[in-house]
């Protein structure tokens, strides 16, 4: 019973580490790029997703700048959490 508690707080904690540090290098994230369109200071136009292309989610931080991302370099920090959390729930 102590080894599923263990192993799910590991999951749990892996997945949850991969997500912060994909979101404090957003908005390049950890494996994704972006094009360097150069937008002027104050021409912001806030964050939005475009959609799937090719297994890569396309975003923008800006209006402008168009990023992308692996799907499963998204998917998986969250199913790491969602399955250490069930592990987790399931011992007790």
């Amino acid at each position: 019973m102590n080894r599923i508690v263990l192993l799910g707080g590991v999951l749990f904690a892996v997945g949850f580490g991969i997500a912060l540090v994909q979101l404090v290098t957003f908005p390049e994230m950890l494996f994704g790029g972006c094009t360097d369109v150069g937008v002027p200071e104050g021409r912001d136009q806030g964050i939005g997703i475009i959609g799937v292309q090719d297994s890569n989610l396309l975003y923008t931080h800006d209006g402008v700048n168009e990023c992308s991302i692996p799907l499963p370099a998204i998917l998986s920090p969250i199913g790491l959490v969602v399955v250490g959390t069930g592990l987790v729930l399931s011992a007790r």
